[in-house]
């Protein structure tokens, strides 16, 4: 609880401070270049402001931060800091001050083969193409993720945008989500999608599937020849479902 109200602070911060620097401020850039290897896990966590991930099939991570803030002074109250450690690259904001006033924009370039984990994000994210894990926790702003194999997305405040063409091991769960879903599934996807607690319309638009709900709040449905788990729980919101 307390790290989603320090979250939801953030946004607003952000929000306020956007409407300022819309008149004057301050801001730097910092751009940065990471070799990978493959397998590595790319961390991001407590950004003031939006992320936006690119994927490529090469070998680098490309990373760009750009900061803005009402002043100078304001600027100087926090960091964003980028360090490699063996296989995991971690990007992260610091506080330099009590208050901080600062919008952070990062936007990567990564392998798609890379893990990703975002926690703690007071804005959108948007994710490209990937064949790596996808792990999300307490996200302010709207969801977009696209082809999606593998994911754990948790605490989403605004709302998922997401595709799914294959599905891995790991399947994929979403839970704890206020604001509409939308799941697109492409043709082939072989999968099993379990919905539970579900506060809003349920509509899909999927045809030629086998349908099942247990009369209370579990619905199931078979996509393709069934296999792996997509799951969804825990949605104040509607549900679509399309291919």
């Amino acid at each position: 609880m307390k790290r989603a109200a320090s979250l939801i602070l953030r946004a607003v911060l952000t929000l306020s401070i956007g409407v300022a620097s819309a008149r004057a401020g301050d801001t730097d850039r910092d751009r940065r270049t990471f070799d990978l290897a493959p397998g590595s896990t790319v961390e991001i966590s407590r950004i003031a402001g939006p992320v936006e991930i690119k994927t490529t099939h090469g070998t680098r991570a490309e990373v760009e931060v750009f900061r803005e803030a009402p002043t100078h002074e304001d600027l100087q109250c926090g960091a964003v800091v980028m360090e490699q450690t063996g296989t995991t690259l971690r990007i992260r904001s610091e506080d330099r001050c009590e208050i901080v006033h600062i919008i952070e924009h990062v936007t990567l370039s990564v392998p798609d083969d890379a893990d990703l984990s975002l926690r703690s994000i007071a804005g959108h994210v948007r994710i490209g193409s990937t064949n790596g894990m996808v792990n999300l926790d307490s996200i302010a702003g709207h969801v977009e993720a696209m082809e999606l194999r593998e994911a754990k997305l948790i605490s989403l405040a605004r709302g998922l945008d997401m595709t799914v063409s294959a599905l891995g091991d790991r399947g994929i769960t979403v839970s704890a989500v206020t604001g509409s879903i939308d799941l697109g599934v492409r043709a082939g996807v072989n999968a099993t999608l379990v919905v539970r607690s579900l506060a809003g319309r349920f509509q899909n638009d999927l045809a030629g599937i086998e349908r099942s709900w247990d009369g209370g709040q579990v619905h199931r449905e078979v996509l393709g020849r069934g296999g792996g788990k997509i799951e969804i729980d825990r949605v104040v919101g509607t549900l679509r479902i399309h291919g």
